[in-house]
C-alpha cells in the first residue's frame, strides 16, 4: 500500500512538473504572440518619428542584408550545385531532363530556399539583436528611455522589427536567383543539359502560386526572428548571465517556431 502510494505521489509530482512546463511555455508563447501585435502596430500608432525610424531600419538592413550577403550568395550557389549534381545524372539517364525547372522550383523557390534564408539572418542577425537590447535593458538604458518619456519598444524594436522583414525578402530573392544560376553554371558543366531546355524547363515549372508560398513563408519567418529576438532582449532585466541564457532560448524558440510555420504553409499548399 505504501509503495502504490509513493509511486502516485512521484507520477503526481511528475505530471505537476509537466503542467507547469507546459503552463509557462504557453505563457511565454502568448507573450510573443502580444510583442508581435506591439511590433506590428508600432510603426503606425504613436506620434511621428520619420527620420529617427529610417535611419534605425537602414542600419538593420546594412546590417543583415548587405555587410554578410557574400556569405548567402556563397552558400546558395552550393545549394545550386547539390540540387543539380544528385539529380540531374539521374534524370538524364532516364530522358527526363524536362523535371529539372520543377525540382529547383519545389526546392529552391518554394521550399528550402525561404528556410535558407531564414537561417542566415537567424545566425546573422537573431541573436544580436538579442545581445544588443539585452545588454541595453540590463545596464538600464531601457528604464532611462521610459523616463525621457520615449518607448523603448518603438524606438528599438520597432526599426528592427520591419529591418529584419525587409532584409530576409530581400536575401530569399538572392538566394533563388543565385541558386538557379549556379544550379544552371553546374548543369552547364557536369550535366550537359542545353541551356535553351534548362530554362525553359523552369519558365514552365514556375507558378505564381510558387513565389507566394515562398514570399509568405520569407515574410513569416523574418516577422518571427525578428519578434522572438526582440522580446528575449527585453526579458533580460538581471545580469550578463541572462542575456547569454536569454540568446540561446530565443534561437530555440525561432527554430521552433520558424519550423511550425514551414510545416503548416506547406501542407495548406498540398491540401
Amino acid at each position: 500500500m505504501n509503495r502504490l502510494f509513493r509511486m502516485v505521489r512521484v507520477l503526481g509530482g511528475l505530471l505537476g512538473q509537466a503542467w507547469g512546463n507546459f503552463g509557462a511555455r504557453l505563457s511565454r508563447l502568448l507573450d510573443i504572440c502580444a510583442m508581435f501585435h506591439r511590433l506590428i502596430l508600432g510603426a503606425f500608432i504613436g506620434p511621428p518619428c520619420i527620420g529617427l525610424f529610417f535611419r534605425e531600419l537602414s542600419r538593420q538592413v546594412y546590417f543583415t542584408a548587405i555587410r554578410r550577403a557574400y556569405i548567402l550568395v556563397f552558400t546558395s550557389l552550393m545549394l545550386g550545385m547539390l540540387v543539380i549534381v544528385n539529380a540531374t545524372q539521374q534524370l538524364v539517364k532516364l530522358q527526363g531532363e524536362e523535371f529539372i525547372g520543377w525540382l529547383l522550383v519545389t526546392i529552391v523557390v518554394r521550399e528550402v530556399g525561404p528556410v535558407w534564408a531564414a537561417f542566415f539572418v537567424l545566425l546573422n542577425s537573431g541573436g544580436a539583436i538579442t545581445v544588443e537590447i539585452g545588454n541595453m535593458s540590463v545596464n538600464q538604458e531601457i528604464r532611462a528611455l521610459k523616463m525621457m518619456g520615449i518607448d523603448p519598444y518603438r524606438y528599438l524594436g520597432v526599426p528592427r522589427f520591419w529591418g529584419i522583414t525587409i532584409s530576409l525578402m530581400c536575401l530569399y530573392i538572392l538566394c533563388v536567383f543565385t541558386a538557379i544560376i549556379g544550379g544552371y553554371l553546374f548543369a552547364q558543366a557536369f550535366a550537359e543539359i542545353f541551356w535553351a531546355k534548362f530554362w525553359l524547363s523552369f519558365v514552365n515549372a514556375l507558378q505564381l502560386i510558387d513565389l507566394g508560398v515562398g514570399f509568405a513563408k520569407t515574410t513569416l519567418f523574418a516577422m518571427l526572428i525578428a519578434t522572438v529576438s526582440i522580446y528575449f532582449g527585453f526579458s533580460s532585466r538581471i545580469n550578463m548571465d541572462e542575456v547569454a541564457r536569454n540568446t540561446s532560448e530565443a534561437a530555440i524558440w525561432s527554430l521552433v517556431l520558424i519550423g511550425a510555420t514551414n510545416i503548416i504553409l506547406t501542407a495548406a499548399y498540398y491540401l
